[in-house]
């Protein structure tokens, strides 16, 4: 059953991943993040787009004040009497916002930096001036890119599915290094404290980087060797990681010291959220846990019917929960059994893009392209807006 159960995630996995490339247009999960009061997120269509939530609530044409969109492409073969066709490319991280530039990688195996100030005048791509780039900068490209790219200080870290995890000059995309093959693939997205980079692999390994040169200062090897489906979370020395063994692994951060594994009835999938030394992990067996991060024990599940592939999100004291039947659930942390419901809401599509919130609401990007603006606390869905331009 268990060797079943892994093969199907597995299969899951590949089939979101490659899905696209036998449909007419490309497929992904970008999530959402939010800068000066703008959101961005990558449609699937291969769209970066920039959404001005005030613009949305008031119907307004787009591209209203603060919006743009940008498309990716890539050059691809035409058919027996066509050239090259320039194609949509699929986008499965979440954009990362420094200041005015946006950070996105793409399946293709590039990454791009996009100034907010040329995208909103429509500018030819690359604005050099404007800090906009893509690397690499021939028509070579890297394996192609899951996780979300990350900003630290002057540089951007991306992992790729060549095994490989890059540092990149944000201002210029120059490379800084690229480390050594980590596994045969890397999905998942970096973790940075100090200077450290911590990487999970879907080999069943964990390595910290140095952020100054990429070479391995350590590395953890899971003793069912089964992988790492999560990305990894630091908190007070110790890493939090999901697997496709059904267990979420807690391991002391340069040691070999596995301090508790806490045991689901599928895979943890979601990135783990760790609020007050309190782990909030969504679990493909339909259950959000909330289990003591020091020693591993559950304070408290609940049910939502259907698997948990999105990370929790915190709002004040209430966690929503989007699951993938497109239900989102509002929850009080200190409430016990139904009690703990605020509000149920459904978007009628499946949820496998990071959440953002801004105040009471929340914005969930579903998987019917369209963008979703939800009021946490008087339950209802506020506005959508199809990501879908002309």
């Amino acid at each position: 059953m268990k060797t079943n159960l892994t093969n199907f995630l597995v299969l899951f996995c590949l089939f979101s991943l490659f899905a696209f490339g036998c449909a007419a247009a490309p497929t992904g999960f970008s999530g959402i993040t939010r800068g000066d009061g703008i959101l961005y997120l990558g449609s699937m269509d291969g769209k970066i787009m920039a959404v001005n939530p005030s613009a949305r609530s008031q119907q307004l044409h787009f591209p209203a004040d603060g919006e743009w969109v940008y498309a990716i492409t890539t050059t691809s073969p035409g058919g027996l009497s066509c050239g090259p066709v320039s194609t949509p490319v699929a986008i499965y991280g979440t954009p990362a916002v420094d200041g005015d530039s946006v950070f996105i990688g793409d399946y293709t195996g590039k990454v791009y930096a996009l100034s907010t100030l040329a995208r909103s005048q429509n500018l030819n791509f690359p604005q050099t001036r404007d800090k906009e780039w893509f690397y690499p900068k021939t028509n070579e490209v890297i394996g192609s890119v899951v996780g979300s790219p990350v900003v630290s200080d002057d540089a951007i870290y991306v992992t790729s599915s060549n095994g490989k995890v890059y540092s990149l000059d944000k201002d210029f995309g120059d490379q800084k290094w690229e480390s050594d093959v980590l596994a045969n693939k890397l999905w998942s997205t970096p973790y940075i404290e100090e200077d450290k980079v911590y990487i999970s692999s879907l080999d069943g390994h964990l390595y910290a980087l140095s952020a100054d040169d990429g070479s391995i200062t350590w590395s953890f090897a899971s003793e069912s060797k089964i992988g790492f489906v999560s990305s990894p979370v630091v908190s007070n020395g110790v890493i939090f990681v999901g697997s496709f063994d059904r267990n979420l692994h807690a391991v002391k951060v340069e040691s070999n010291e596995t301090l508790w594994k806490f045991a689901g009835d599928n895979c943890f999938w979601a990135t783990v959220l760790v609020s007050n030394n309190i782990i909030y992990a969504g679990c493909f067996d339909g259950k959000i846990y909330a289990i003591d991060a020091g020693n591993g024990t559950e304070l408290w599940s609940f049910d939502v019917g259907s698997p948990i592939v999105v990370s929790p999100l915190l709002v004040d004291d209430l966690l929503v929960i989007a699951c993938d039947s497109g239900d989102v659930y509002v929850l009080r942390t200190e409430a016990t059994g139904d009690n703990r419901i605020v509000n149920q809401l459904s978007i009628g599509t499946s949820v496998r893009a990071s959440l953002c919130a801004s105040g009471d609401v929340v914005y969930v990007r579903g998987q019917d392209n369209c963008l979703y603006a939800l009021d946490i606390k008087q339950g209802e869905v506020i506005w959508e807006f199809p990501l879908v331009t002309e």
